[in-house]
């Protein structure tokens, strides 16, 4: 993108922020007070533990409302994501999606953001990411808060580029059902129960859908080699999510079953697999969490907690390549594979708080052990350079089967209240791991509220990413050692009479980054430092009678090559309209710039990719009270949209949609 552009397009940001709503001072009253109590509104316990207004925390942090999304179109928690300033929805060669945050969260391996599901971490240690939590459907969602850049202090591991808290619905009534013309089908259930002191939901959630026909264009198969490329990807998938709290008194329960199957896409060894439209590819993360709350004294308040987490991935019948490609010339049977990952996590947790004076202050015992419990692999070849096999032989799981790591973790913090405009935010946090020692993460921000309208803030913090297990276990070097972040950030908010402005501009050191090396010898290993420097800019505002506006810029420089599959520039337009009292349309844009491809790879740049997405949505359909209809078009354009792939995969990206998809929801609250 060029200066010039860039500059236009900031003036269209600022000219949509300055331009006054035609509206009467009655209509400007009303609007006041609602976006105040919306403000009240929007807290978070993410940035701090302590529940303050998001724009008041250290750090920017974005709470979106499920409402909300749910009004914009938004069908995933994955898509949602994307309409998030400096974020870019990332899908690799079998389908994995993730989340790449100011550049970073795709950079090289996985596992840079924290990922927490009603506050309860989910990243494996043996992987460092895990796919279901972004399949969430919208429906399921009561907000999504969402913290870019270092969040170590408080999450401890993994919270490196950015920090994800999906939280569920777990009032009311709710029904739902979708239609898609990738022969999909979703449905939703939300009850609600409970009397005399007790509580309880259920939030459930499933869906399947095969998927669009889209072709892979050629893979990394040698020319006159058998492949069956160019032709179908697989990309079916299913989901399957059941969320359960339980409120007793002071104690709570917390029970969560998240599940996400999908096919192999363009296979795990960038060779085109079969369509089958067969799921190949599992997922079962379940959660179990128990906590009391209690007042040890007058103004001092603790909380203790168990989490329980077991995570499992299973791949069935995975393709590896045609059997004549492995010299196999009386077995014409493909090369497959049968692994399984499965990990526990057992966490103990206590916490306490107390207010004293102008002082805040927090503090946390965490004590963690983490143990693989299963690991295997069977490949139907005999050695990994033989011909094929009629067997299903063993060969090494993906980590060892008796891999562990046990970690105890100490959070301190003091919010001190300067004055009552000005917060002052210290916090360290000391992980220290069996396997790999210890590691610091402090934070030091300031947040000063300089009127009723102007919030300035600044923060400097370190963020670690540890390495995985599969890391470890497969390193080049005797050693890994764990990944840092040290970023600083300014940032500037103003309140206009309806809408925001908010602006960060943060610059960032990355040391001892973690890459793999794919050649003799192989194995992962820590490479140099990178920095990189980026400005976003945010506006919320509504314009004149029935329109809305969610708008982002997001511009970084760094250096060339330096930052694989990050985007100079990223440009984010939401705009709603209200076409009559019960009937709303909503146009979602999304722009990112041309890529960087990674050193050594001969191709261009990874060219811009602009997507639009179509919403309307009607209220109290046919005159019955709490049904809504909800109709979409996702790629408006009928464009072919593609991710970016390594060097010497596919010549031509992973397309992961190839025309318009149209869906039909219905949503019933009584």
């Amino acid at each position: 993108m060029t200066l010039k552009a860039s500059s236009i397009i900031v003036g269209l940001l600022t000219t949509l922020a300055l331009t006054p709503a035609v509206r009467s001072q009655d209509s400007a009253d009303d609007t006041d007070l609602r976006q105040f109590l919306e403000l009240l509104d929007q807290q978070t316990t993410l940035a701090t533990n302590s529940r303050l207004n998001a724009d008041f925390v250290p750090g920017m942090v974005s709470v979106v409302d499920g409402s909300e999304l749910r009004r914009r179109g938004f069908r995933s928690v994955w898509q949602a994501l994307e309409s998030l300033p400096g974020v870019i929805a990332t899908q690799n060669e079998t389908g994995l999606r993730s989340v790449g945050v100011r550049g970073l969260g795709d950079l090289f391996e996985s596992g840079k953001v924290k990922l927490l599901l009603n506050g309860v971490a989910l990243n494996p240690s043996a992987s460092g990411t895990t796919g279901p939590l972004l399949d969430t459907p919208i429906e399921q969602v009561e907000r999504i808060e969402f913290i870019r850049g270092p969040g170590s202090a408080v999450h401890g591991e993994f919270a490196y580029a950015g920090v994800l808290n999906v939280i569920t619905r777990s009032r009311g009534e709710a029904y739902g059902a979708e239609l898609d013309t990738g022969n999909g089908t979703r449905f939703s259930l939300l009850r609600e129960f409970g009397g005399g002191g007790f509580r309880g939901s259920i939030n459930l959630a499933a869906g399947t859908a095969d998927g669009d026909d889209i072709d892979s264009g050629p893979d990394r198969t040698p020319s006159g080699t058998p492949s069956y490329a160019p032709g179908p990807i697989n990309n079916k998938r299913d989901f399957f999510s059941a969320i359960v709290e339980l409120e007793f008194g002071d104690i709570d329960a917390l029970l969560q079953l998240q599940q996400g199957n999908r096919g192999d896409h363009f296979g795990t060894n960038n060779l085109l697999p079969p369509d089958d439209r067969q799921t190949v590819i599992s997922e079962t993360q379940f959660s179990a969490v128990l906590r009391r709350a209690f007042e040890i004294a007058p103004g001092y308040d603790a909380e203790w907690s168990l989490h329980a987490l077991a995570h499992d991935t299973e791949q069935n019948e995975l393709f590896l390549g045609l059997s004549e490609n492995f010299g196999g010339l009386g077995n014409e049977d493909d090369i497959v594979a049968d692994t399984r990952l499965s990990e526990q996590r057992i966490e103990a947790r206590l916490n306490l708080a107390h207010a004293r004076g102008a002082h805040r202050l927090f503090a946390e015992l965490v004590a963690t052990d983490i143990r693989v419990t299963e690991s295997e692999q069977f490949i139907n070849l005999v050695t990994t350079i033989g011909p094929p096999s009629p067997t299903m032989n063993e060969f090494p799981g993906p980590v060892a089967d008796d891999a562990d790591r046990r970690a105890l973790s100490l959070v301190l913090q003091d919010e001190y209240r300067i004055d009552e405009m000005t917060t002052l935010t210290a916090g360290l946090r000391y992980d220290d791991y069996e396997d790999i020692g210890d590691n610091l993460s402090p934070r030091l921000a300031l947040v000063w509220r300089a009127s009723d309208r102007q919030v300035f803030k600044t923060q400097l913090a370190r963020a670690f990413r540890p390495p995985s297990l599969i890391e470890t276990g497969g390193a080049r070097d005797q050693s890994v050692e764990p990944e840092t972040n040290d970023t600083i950030e300014f940032g500037y908010i103003y309140v206009l009479p309806d809408g925001v402005i908010r602006n960060t501009l943060y610059h960032s050191r990355l040391d001892d980054l973690i890459m793999f090396q794919d050649f003799a010898p192989f194995g992962y290993y820590n490479a140099g430092s990178q920095e990189l420097t980026g400005y976003e800019i945010e506006l919320e505002r509504s314009l004149g009678t029935g329109w809305q506006v969610h708008s982002s810029l997001s511009l970084q420089d760094y250096a060339d090559e330096g930052l694989p599959g990050a985007a100079p520039w990223l440009l984010k337009l939401g705009l709603g309209y209200t076409i009559a009292p019960l009937t709303e349309a909503h146009l979602q844009v999304n722009a990112i710039g041309s890529r960087d491809r990674a050193a050594g790879d001969s191709r261009d740049d990874f060219d811009q990719t602009t997507r639009l997405d179509l919403t309307l949505k009607r209220r109290n359909l046919a005159g019955i009270a709490g049904l809504d209809l909800h109709l979409g078009i996702d790629n408006l354009l009928d464009e072919r949209l593609e991710q970016p792939s390594p060097a010497d995969t596919y010549p031509g990206d992973y397309p992961y949609s190839d025309g318009a998809l149209l869906w039909l929801q219905l949503v019933y609250q009584p």
